[in-house]
């Protein structure tokens, strides 16, 4: 009986119902997809997204190497000065890597970028730059006889080893 009758409302009805459905569908439809000028757009702020980390990246990085540069180069003992500089320099850039794995994680930068440009340097920094950054550190307090009790931990720099493991994985 209940199914008789909504098909007699169905039928009453139908010139209203049917635009009102088309509407609504054709209104979920278009938010779940991109047109192709979309689809470009979002391509291009990904891309971008991954330029701008690439180059805070790398900036950070030169002035990383540069006071590394410097303390390796040094004729003196190390003094505080040096400690400092490789710690607040170093920490930097650090911060920009975890930036850049947490962009990666959120999927706002582009697969080609992540992959070739930012990837390879997140890496190199887990497996060689964060532990010479802190045995350096380490060093230069046991010589100015500083209590220092830095040591990496990687729940610090989480976001880093998960980009590793997760697209590091993908790439070989």
């Amino acid at each position: 009986m209940n199914y008789r009758f909504f098909l007699d409302f169905l039928r009453d009805y139908e010139k209203v119902l049917i635009p009102i459905i088309t509407f609504v569908l054709g209104f979920f439809f278009s938010r779940f997809t991109l047109s192709l000028s979309e689809r470009k757009q979002y391509e291009q702020k990904l891309f971008e997204n991954g330029i701008e980390l690439m180059e805070a990246q790398n900036s950070r990085f030169q002035e990383f190497a540069a006071v590394l540069h410097k303390y390796i180069n040094k004729t003196g003992e190390p003094t505080l000065d040096d400690f400092f500089d490789i710690s607040t320099v170093g920490e930097k850039y650090f911060y920009q890597l975890k930036i850049s794995s947490d962009a990666i994680i959120a999927g706002k930068v582009s697969k080609e970028v992540r992959d070739n440009t930012l990837m390879p340097n997140i890496k190199e920094a887990v497996t060689k730059s964060l532990p010479t950054f802190y045995s350096t550190l380490q060093a230069i307090a046991a010589k100015k006889n500083i209590v220092y009790n830095g040591e990496l931990k990687r729940e610090n720099y989480e976001s880093m080893y998960y980009v590793i493991e997760r697209y590091a994985q993908q790439r070989n």
